[in-house]
Parts: structure tokens; C-alpha cells; sequence
């Protein structure tokens, strides 16, 4: 039988045929959506695999992995190029007691463990000694009781040079940049090299008098230092906050 007229003149055959092209609409709605919950599911799914095994507890097999090689604790900073340790300070024979200085003051791990800048205030008139033993945190690197350098834990790069200092006076500089690495308590909890490495910007202006060597002036600046050490003159790393807080 034929219907005469179109579609829009039967409202109850329109109806219909809107109510099927919606629902044709929504199954493919609903496929659609199926898919793309299946696909943020599964990348989900690989995220939640990929942190878990970074971070699972050793129960599970996986010791979290540190991300800098401590055998190599330079490595990728700007310090990998610098000297290890006294090979860094080279000094004119006659600016040798300076060297001395500057070793006992800021390299020689064992001075720096000991604390009590003896090697450090040797190099000076035993009638000053007692003067800059009171300002050992500004001239010497004291580490605090507890943390350790790693092995070859000391980079550095600087001059020792002739200078005028602040008061127009001929003085000889030792101006360092030292690169400390400190053996971390927990290697897995380190997660950059900010973390176990400090920075120490040292200048210090001497002159050699009859009665021996002077201090003029000093200045340090540290980097990446724990606060809590600091304000008690010592030097420790980041990782040693929690034990130090300021």
C-alpha cells in the first residue's frame, strides 16, 4: 500500500525512523567509547607495571636502583673534568706555602674529618693560631660528625696567583671551586647529584711576613649544603637534612 505524501506528513512512521537512526547512533557511540576505554586502560595498566617496578619493596625482588653510579659519583656534572683532589692546587715554588694552605684548609679528607684545623693552623705563626682558630668554619672545610666522602670524593679547579687585595696590598689569592661527594646513608633514596654533592667557593688572600704567613681576607660560599650543618660550622650534604634540620 502506498503511503501518500513524505514522512513529515506520518508522525508516527517519522518517530520511528528517528528513534532507529538514534539508536544506530548510540551503538556506535558505544563501541567508540568501548575502544578508547580499552586503549586508557591498557596504557594505564603498563604505567601502573612500569612505576612498580621501579619502586617495589625488596619483598618483591626489586631494590630501587639509584640514578647516578657512585663509582663515578662526577660523572655528567660540570666537576667531571676538574682535578682530583691536591692535584688540582699547583702553585709557583714560591707560593708553595700557600698550596699547603689551601690543602690542609679545604682537600685533604683526613683534615676535613678531623675538624680541629691542626694542619690548617700549622702553616701559621704560632702567635696567631689562637686568632684563626676562632674562624675556622670561615677557613677551613670541617665536615660534620657522621657523613663520609666517598673515595676520591674531592674535585676542585682554581689559581694561586698574585693580587692586590681590598686595601690596595700585594697579597697572594688562592681562589678554589671544590666539589665535595658524600658517601649517601640510603644509595636508593638518592634522586640527583644535588643530593650528595656540595660546593664550596673558596678565596682566601695571604702575604708572607717576616714573622710568617697572614691571613687577609677569606670568603666561602656553599652550594647544595645542608642547612642544619651550616649553622653550626660544619659541612654536610643534602641527604643528611632530616638528621639536621635548621
Amino acid at each position: 500500500m502506498e503511503i501518500p505524501g513524505g514522512i513529515e506528513d506520518h508522525p508516527d512512521l517519522r518517530d520511528a525512523q528517528w528513534g532507529k537512526r538514534v539508536e544506530r547512533e548510540w551503538r556506535r557511540e558505544q563501541r567508540s567509547s568501548g575502544k578508547i576505554t580499552a586503549i586508557v586502560a591498557a596504557v594505564a595498566a603498563v604505567l601502573i607495571a612500569i612505576t612498580a617496578w621501579q619502586y617495589a619493596p625488596q619483598w618483591l625482588g626489586n631494590t630501587p636502583r639509584p640514578v647516578v653510579d657512585f663509582a663515578r659519583p662526577f660523572a655528567g656534572t660540570p666537576y667531571e673534568s676538574w682535578a682530583d683532589g691536591e692535584q688540582a692546587v699547583v702553585a709557583a715554588p714560591e707560593h708553595e706555602p700557600m698550596r699547603r694552605v689551601v690543602i690542609a684548609a679545604r682537600i685533604d679528607p683526613a683534615e676535613l674529618e678531623r675538624r680541629d684545623g691542626a694542619a690548617f693552623l700549622g702553616q701559621f705563626p704560632e702567635a696567631a693560631r689562637p686568632v684563626w682558630q676562632q674562624s675556622l668554619p670561615l677557613f677551613t672545610t670541617q665536615l660534620t660528625p657522621g657523613v663520609k666522602l666517598l673515595p676520591n670524593g674531592v674535585k676542585a679547579q682554581g689559581t694561586i696567583a698574585k693580587a692586590v687585595g681590598a686595601q690596595g696590598e700585594e697579597v697572594v689569592r688562592t681562589d678554589f671551586r671544590i666539589a665535595y661527594a658524600f658517601a649517601p646513608d640510603d644509595p636508593g633514596a638518592i634522586r640527583g647529584h644535588e643530593d650528595f654533592i656540595v660546593l664550596a667557593e673558596a678565596r682566601m688572600d695571604l702575604q708572607q711576613t717576616p714573622e710568617g704567613l697572614r691571613i687577609m681576607d677569606s670568603t666561602i660560599r656553599w652550594t647544595n649544603a645542608a642547612c642544619g650543618a651550616y649553622v653550626m660550622g660544619y659541612v654536610a650534604p643534602k641527604f643528611a637534612e632530616a638528621k639536621q634540620p635548621c
